[in-house]
């Protein structure tokens, strides 16, 4: 992680708050912001303090020999960058701080300086044992880095940045993005399952069917170790849209099956579909069975899930689902084919649903 400061105008006149930036880093690793204590080279370099250093031991000599003021720094915006210049360069005694540094094309200013600090290692361990980023601490640990530089505004104005803040980013927002991307997919699929299954019943089965499926397979997620990222927020949403189609076949199906007797309606039902969706589950699970052996964490994780969407899916949408259109299901479509041996007139019987239709 870097502290950024840009101008020499900004960085000259804030030149001893820079050279003792450390002090202000100092307790910051047990608690939020979690930054590591500024006292390794591996942990914290700071060009500002390297010159400060050299120039209360050596002095201007080597450095162009501009005139030091009281602060033993130099007296002027202009002579500074003229001894950072010799301080950095190949072989002056700063060679080390030289990527740390940005002048301007005609060298008469600097544009910027960076100051290299770092955080704690912020880990957890998973449900299965493995060691992974700790996202929560990672965002408190950002959030509190730029709360504190806001705070030195009066004497230090840097920029905090981390090419980690990226991902800690995405870390923030991803839950607010997970329930929003899977309620918005939940709606679109309820409201075309509405208009093409055209029961509301059975729509709103059909539509809490993916829904459990969506929270099993993320209790699933957990078991396994997978965490909450891009790759499986991006499954998650997938999953809404290949889950639907299990249970959206046989709901239909269910409509158009004839007869009072749910029952037998749902026995119709899983014999004309069954078969089908069946093996549609299994030539998309064959689909990502070899993936699930793969190094790569994107296959991986993408296989796991596919493989809990269709094997959720299928128990959902062929079990499940039967059990509560035989308990609670809609009557048929009026143009419903019947049973065969049915007559309409048997329609009539059974009224409550409760006794077996009457053959002709």
């Amino acid at each position: 992680m870097y502290f950024i400061a840009e101008g020499s105008a900004n960085i000259y006149e804030s030149r001893v708050a820079f050279a003792d930036l450390n002090t202000r880093l100092s307790g910051l690793s047990t608690d939020a912001p979690f930054i590591s204590e500024p006292n390794a080279e591996e942990t914290y370099r700071n060009v500002m303090t390297g010159m400060s250093a050299y120039l209360n031991s050596t002095g201007s000599s080597a450095l162009g020999g501009v005139a030091l003021g009281s602060d033993n720094w130099p007296t002027s915006e202009e002579e500074f960058v003229t001894a950072l210049k010799e301080y950095v360069s190949v072989s002056g005694p700063g060679a080390m701080y030289a990527r740390d540094v940005k002048f301007s094309e005609d060298a008469a200013s600097v544009e910027a300086i960076r100051i290299q600090s770092s955080f704690v290692a912020l880990k957890k361990k998973k449900a299965n044992g493995d060691i992974i980023d700790d996202a929560d601490r990672q965002i408190e640990a950002m959030d509190t880095t730029r709360e504190l530089v806001k705070s030195w505004e009066d004497a230090v104005r840097v920029t905090p940045y981390s090419s980690e803040f990226i991902s800690i980013e995405g870390f923030k927002i991803i839950k607010r993005e997970l329930f929003m991307n899977v309620a918005l997919s939940l709606v679109a699929v309820a409201v075309i399952v509405f208009f093409t299954v055209a029961s509301p019943l059975t729509s709103l089965l059909i539509t809490i069917n993916v829904s459990f499926c969506i929270i099993e397979i993320l209790g699933f997620m957990y078991v396994l170790g997978i965490a909450i990222d891009s790759v499986s927020v991006i499954n998650i949403v997938l999953a809404v849209g290949l889950s639907i189609d299990y249970s959206a076949h046989v709901g239909h199906c269910f409509m158009v099956k004839g007869g009072n007797n749910r029952d037998r309606r749902v026995l119709e039902s899983l014999a004309d579909i069954g078969a089908a969706v069946l093996n549609g589950a299994s030539t998309t699970f064959l689909a990502v069975v070899v993936l699930l052996f793969s190094s790569s964490y994107v296959f991986s994780t993408l296989s796991k899930q596919f493989a809990l969407t269709v094997g959720l899916g299928v128990c959902h949408g062929l079990i499940l689902l039967p059990v509560l259109l035989s308990l609670i299901g809609p009557k048929a479509f009026d143009a419903a084919e019947l049973p065969i041996g049915i007559s309409k007139v048997d329609k009539l019987v059974d009224a409550d649903n409760d006794l077996e239709l009457a053959r002709e």
